[in-house]
């Protein structure tokens, strides 16, 4: 099986709304531990309709969370609820106050350790405001012994990306779904 970094459609995102959060969240990054979330407020996002027409399934916003459609994730049904707790998240109009559509953010809990550095491009980048040293990988390679029947994830060594599967994709691609791209990744 083919494996895809997961990313924002960037080739038609100038149409597509873009989502800021009303309030500050403590910690930005909390979707990029692999932990569940216990006591979950919904946050709220307003979306100037007036600068991105498109509604998508996959969320432009400010934090960079990974947010999807009520529409996607019953798309996906159970190819990713293994791999995933949703927390959902309130999406307005900035004019109208009234709610786009139902999303959620999409919180990964499957983080494996399959990067495969002998077939990655890779630098180290410090966090100052989270005081945390990440990896930053340029081009990724993947042990594919080490993902199993995940379809969904991120890395250990490197959870800011989010990967898919072939699998994933051909749900995306069939149903036409608008606001991610993909970017195919070396596996062995």
């Amino acid at each position: 099986m083919q494996y895809y970094k997961l990313m924002v459609d960037g080739e038609n995102s100038t149409d597509n709304i873009y989502a800021h959060p009303c309030i500050e969240v403590e910690d930005p990054y909390m979707f990029c531990y692999g932990k569940g979330v216990e006591k979950w407020e919904p946050v709220r996002f307003e979306c100037d309709i007036k600068k991105g027409t498109v509604i998508t399934e996959y969320l432009r916003n400010s934090y960079g969370w990974d947010i999807f459609s009520e529409r996607a994730l019953k798309l996906f049904g159970n190819i990713i609820s293994d791999d995933v707790q949703l927390l959902p998240v309130n999406i307005i109009n900035k004019d109208t106050g009234q709610e786009i559509e139902k999303y959620y953010v999409v919180n990964i809990l499957a983080f494996l350790d399959a990067l495969d550095l002998e077939n990655s491009l890779y630098t180290y980048h410090k966090i100052e405001s989270i005081n945390k040293t990440w990896l930053s990988v340029i081009k990724y390679g993947l042990k594919k012994s080490e993902i199993g029947e995940h379809n969904i994830f991120r890395l250990k060594d490197s959870p800011m990306a989010v990967f898919v599967s072939e699998k994933f994709k051909k749900v995306v691609e069939t149903n036409k779904m608008l606001g991610l791209d993909f970017l195919q990744v070396k596996t062995g």
